[in-house]
């Protein structure tokens, strides 16, 4: 089993050389990296025509505590090391959310992402991509498949807060893009959904990389 660990330690490690002066870096959770050469980056990249690298990881959170799981790329903020990227697009937040949604607890983890004062882990992120010169685009969640609860449903509450709140930052920040995948993400065409109906299916990740890529080239 131990053979393993230098292999995922390989995969997992973040890069911060650009392998061009236009390139990207996709960093974030499962949203984004779902789909391997199939998802949301490679989307990017086609469109774009500019070379992508994906740093995402399913399971990763804004804030992940075991610095074992930080290491192996489970954090998302580790995920990024700095570079002479042209954009770097990101997800993140839900599973952090996931668990404390509709309790007690959500209202602490979901402004410690981003408080209503425009402050946390996620504004805290950005500021430091935005320091290195990076243009920034923060995918916003799209909601469930409509009549399939999963355990994310309790969630979608706050995922509207972060959205709003993202939007309200993007404002103050002109090279902050915000990227609601809600407004391309049918929640009628379970097509889109992969069979667990939270993350999208290659053709949702498709859908939303190739609107986003848009959205990035009329941004600039």
């Amino acid at each position: 089993m131990f053979a393993f660990l230098p292999l995922i330690l390989s995969a997992c490690v973040a890069t911060s050389a650009p392998p061009s002066d236009n390139a990207v870096l996709a960093i974030g959770d499962s949203v984004m990296a779902w789909n391997g050469g199939q998802g949301i980056p490679e989307a990017v990249q086609a469109t774009l025509g500019r070379p992508v690298v994906d740093q995402a990881q399913s399971l990763a959170h804004l804030t992940n505590p075991n610095g074992t799981a930080g290491a192996l790329g489970f954090g998302i903020s580790r995920q990024y090391r700095g570079g002479d990227w042209d954009w770097v697009i990101l997800t993140g937040g839900g599973n952090d959310l996931r668990g404390a949604c509709r309790t007690p607890d959500e209202a602490g983890i979901l402004n410690g992402l981003i408080g209503p004062g425009l402050t946390g882990d996620i504004p805290t992120l950005i500021a430091r991509i935005r320091a290195n010169g990076s243009m920034v685009a923060f995918i916003g969640y799209y909601d469930g498949a409509r009549g399939a609860a999963t355990g994310f449903t309790p969630c979608q509450g706050a995922f509207d807060i972060i959205n709003a709140r993202m939007t309200r930052l993007a404002a103050q920040d002109a090279g902050l893009l915000f990227f609601d995948a809600g407004n391309v993400v049918d929640a009628g065409d379970r097509g889109l959904y992969a069979p667990d109906l939270i993350h999208p299916s290659p053709r949702g990740s498709a859908i939303i990389g190739q609107a986003l890529a848009q959205r990035m080239a009329a941004f600039e």
